[in-house]
Protein backbone atom coordinates (compact mmCIF):
# COMPACT_ATOMS: atom_id res chain seq x y z
CA UNK A 1 0.00 0.00 0.00
CA UNK A 2 1.38 3.43 -0.89
CA UNK A 3 1.92 5.92 1.89
CA UNK A 4 -1.19 8.04 2.50
CA UNK A 5 -0.68 11.78 2.42
CA UNK A 6 -2.27 14.68 4.20
CA UNK A 7 -3.93 16.64 1.39
CA UNK A 8 -3.23 20.28 0.75
CA UNK A 9 -6.97 20.95 1.04
CA UNK A 10 -10.01 18.94 2.08
CA UNK A 11 -13.13 18.53 -0.03
CA UNK A 12 -15.52 21.45 0.50
CA UNK A 13 -18.22 19.09 1.77
CA UNK A 14 -16.04 16.96 4.08
CA UNK A 15 -17.18 18.63 7.31
CA UNK A 16 -20.84 18.17 6.35
CA UNK A 17 -20.27 14.51 5.40
CA UNK A 18 -18.55 13.77 8.72
CA UNK A 19 -21.26 15.57 10.69
CA UNK A 20 -23.98 13.64 8.81
CA UNK A 21 -22.16 10.37 9.57
CA UNK A 22 -21.44 10.93 13.26
CA UNK A 23 -23.88 13.47 14.67
CA UNK A 24 -26.79 10.96 14.66
CA UNK A 25 -24.82 8.64 16.99
CA UNK A 26 -26.38 8.50 20.47
CA UNK A 27 -22.97 9.06 22.06
CA UNK A 28 -22.51 12.33 20.16
CA UNK A 29 -26.05 13.50 20.94
CA UNK A 30 -26.21 12.33 24.54
CA UNK A 31 -22.87 13.90 25.37
CA UNK A 32 -23.61 17.08 23.37
CA UNK A 33 -20.47 16.76 21.24
CA UNK A 34 -20.09 18.48 17.89
CA UNK A 35 -17.55 18.24 15.10
CA UNK A 36 -16.71 21.90 14.63
CA UNK A 37 -14.08 21.88 11.90
CA UNK A 38 -11.75 19.81 9.75
CA UNK A 39 -8.71 20.91 7.78
CA UNK A 40 -5.82 18.97 6.26
CA UNK A 41 -4.52 16.78 9.08
CA UNK A 42 -6.56 18.66 11.70
CA UNK A 43 -9.93 18.54 13.42
CA UNK A 44 -11.77 20.25 16.27
CA UNK A 45 -14.64 19.02 18.42
CA UNK A 46 -16.62 20.92 21.05
CA UNK A 47 -18.31 19.49 24.14
CA UNK A 48 -21.07 21.43 25.85
CA UNK A 49 -21.36 19.27 28.95
CA UNK A 50 -24.49 18.26 30.77
CA UNK A 51 -25.27 15.79 33.54
CA UNK A 52 -24.42 12.76 31.35
CA UNK A 53 -20.72 13.66 31.25
CA UNK A 54 -20.02 15.46 34.51
CA UNK A 55 -18.88 14.18 37.89
CA UNK A 56 -21.84 14.98 40.11
CA UNK A 57 -22.15 18.28 41.98
CA UNK A 58 -18.59 19.40 41.17
CA UNK A 59 -19.58 19.75 37.52
CA UNK A 60 -16.20 18.65 36.20
CA UNK A 61 -16.14 16.59 33.01
CA UNK A 62 -15.42 12.90 33.49
CA UNK A 63 -11.89 11.89 32.40
CA UNK A 64 -13.18 8.97 30.34
CA UNK A 65 -15.33 11.38 28.37
CA UNK A 66 -12.29 13.57 27.67
CA UNK A 67 -10.29 10.52 26.52
CA UNK A 68 -13.12 9.44 24.22
CA UNK A 69 -13.38 12.95 22.79
CA UNK A 70 -9.60 13.02 22.19
CA UNK A 71 -9.75 9.65 20.41
CA UNK A 72 -12.66 10.75 18.22
CA UNK A 73 -11.20 14.10 17.19
CA UNK A 74 -7.81 12.49 16.50
CA UNK A 75 -9.51 9.96 14.21
CA UNK A 76 -11.31 12.80 12.44
CA UNK A 77 -8.01 14.62 11.86
CA UNK A 78 -6.49 11.45 10.42
CA UNK A 79 -9.56 10.82 8.26
CA UNK A 80 -8.69 13.91 6.22
CA UNK A 81 -5.92 11.82 4.60
CA UNK A 82 -8.64 9.42 3.40
CA UNK A 83 -11.37 11.90 2.33
CA UNK A 84 -13.33 11.13 5.50
CA UNK A 85 -12.98 7.35 5.41
CA UNK A 86 -11.44 5.62 8.40
CA UNK A 87 -9.44 2.54 7.34
CA UNK A 88 -7.59 2.58 10.65
CA UNK A 89 -8.02 1.68 14.29
CA UNK A 90 -6.68 3.20 17.49
CA UNK A 91 -3.83 1.03 18.73
CA UNK A 92 -2.89 3.11 21.76
CA UNK A 93 -3.83 6.36 23.39
CA UNK A 94 -2.06 8.24 26.16
CA UNK A 95 -3.75 11.11 27.95
CA UNK A 96 -2.40 13.40 30.62
CA UNK A 97 -4.97 15.31 32.63
CA UNK A 98 -3.56 18.71 33.52
CA UNK A 99 -6.49 20.50 35.14
CA UNK A 100 -10.16 19.76 35.78
CA UNK A 101 -12.38 20.52 32.78
CA UNK A 102 -15.58 22.44 33.44
CA UNK A 103 -17.96 24.09 31.01
CA UNK A 104 -17.55 24.20 27.24
CA UNK A 105 -14.49 22.18 26.27
CA UNK A 106 -12.67 22.03 22.92
CA UNK A 107 -10.37 19.35 21.56
CA UNK A 108 -7.98 20.20 18.73
CA UNK A 109 -6.13 17.33 17.05
CA UNK A 110 -3.33 17.29 14.51
CA UNK A 111 -1.62 14.46 12.66
CA UNK A 112 2.08 14.65 13.50
CA UNK A 113 3.30 11.52 11.68
CA UNK A 114 1.79 9.46 8.89
CA UNK A 115 3.16 6.35 7.21
CA UNK A 116 1.70 3.50 5.16
CA UNK A 117 1.07 1.45 8.29
CA UNK A 118 0.40 3.94 11.06
CA UNK A 119 -0.15 7.47 12.24
CA UNK A 120 0.51 9.49 15.39
CA UNK A 121 -1.72 12.35 16.46
CA UNK A 122 -1.59 14.97 19.18
CA UNK A 123 -4.68 16.41 20.80
CA UNK A 124 -4.92 19.39 23.13
CA UNK A 125 -8.04 19.78 25.20
CA UNK A 126 -9.01 23.26 26.41
CA UNK A 127 -11.64 24.35 28.90
CA UNK A 128 -11.95 28.08 28.37
CA UNK A 129 -8.40 29.38 27.98
CA UNK A 130 -6.91 26.62 30.13
CA UNK A 131 -5.34 23.51 28.64
CA UNK A 132 -6.82 20.65 30.64
CA UNK A 133 -5.54 17.61 28.76
CA UNK A 134 -2.83 16.52 26.38
CA UNK A 135 -3.21 13.31 24.41
CA UNK A 136 -1.16 11.37 21.88
CA UNK A 137 -2.59 8.46 19.94
CA UNK A 138 -1.30 5.88 17.50
CA UNK A 139 -3.52 4.48 14.77
CA UNK A 140 -2.82 1.28 12.84
CA UNK A 141 -3.75 1.81 9.21
CA UNK A 142 -5.55 -1.24 7.81
CA UNK A 143 -6.51 -0.80 4.15
CA UNK A 144 -9.01 -3.67 4.36
CA UNK A 145 -11.06 -2.03 7.14
CA UNK A 146 -14.33 -0.50 5.99
CA UNK A 147 -14.24 3.29 6.10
Amino acid sequence: MPKPLIPEAVAPDLLERLQARFHPWPLINDWNLAIESVAPGRATMVLRPGPAVTNGPRGTINGGVLATMADMVSALALSTAFDGLMPFATSDLHIRYLEPAKGETRADAVVIRLSARGAVTECRIHSGKTIVGLCTAHFAIKPNLPG
